[in-house]
């Protein structure tokens, strides 16, 4: 009989994650991500955040394969738009971002910035996608914040992975 294991070669652990956030934000705990937070204070009518969510995807997927998805989900929105691509380095690893917008019927307009970048780890990918938001009246006030927020991302791949 064969015994699979977990973390091991086959199925890898992710990568080490941190951010560093303002005082007044606090930890979070959504489905789906490895890491969230958000500002305390619920002022206005969209609370900014940033999320952190680890994928595992083929080896040999291209990190802008993963704005293509964007693009998608944006054009389903209302007045869904997407900025043109940019690179940034993090931690030493290269990121690409792309950021996107559309109108809520709630919230008004709601600003998203995505950076994504991809870890290599035994027979995956592990791609880390970084995500702020930002919406309504505020938005332009509090977008400073959630870039620097993804900017302080770190990525640490676990012991026998490739980087």
């Amino acid at each position: 009989m064969t015994i699979l294991a977990f973390p091991s070669e086959e199925f890898p652990a992710q990568p080490a994650i941190t951010l560093q956030v303002p005082d007044d934000w606090m930890a979070v705990h959504s489905p789906g991500t490895v890491l969230a937070a958000r500002r305390v204070a619920e002022e206005g009518t969209f609370v900014p955040n940033v999320v952190v969510r680890i994928e595992r995807r083929p080896v040999d997927f291209e990190v802008f394969d993963a704005l293509a998805e964007l693009k998608q989900y944006a054009a389903q929105r209302e007045q869904g738009t997407t900025s043109e691509p940019y690179k940034v380095e993090l931690d030493g690893q290269l990121f690409v971002g792309c950021d996107l917008s559309w109108v809520d019927d709630q919230v008004g307009t709601v600003l998203q910035a995505h950076l994504f970048g991809g870890v290599p780890s035994g027979p995956f990918l592990q791609l880390v996608q970084v995500t702020g938001s930002v919406g309504g009246t505020q938005a332009r006030e509090d977008y400073p914040t959630i870039k620097t927020i993804m900017k302080s991302l770190t990525v640490t791949p676990q012991r026998g992975a490739r980087r």
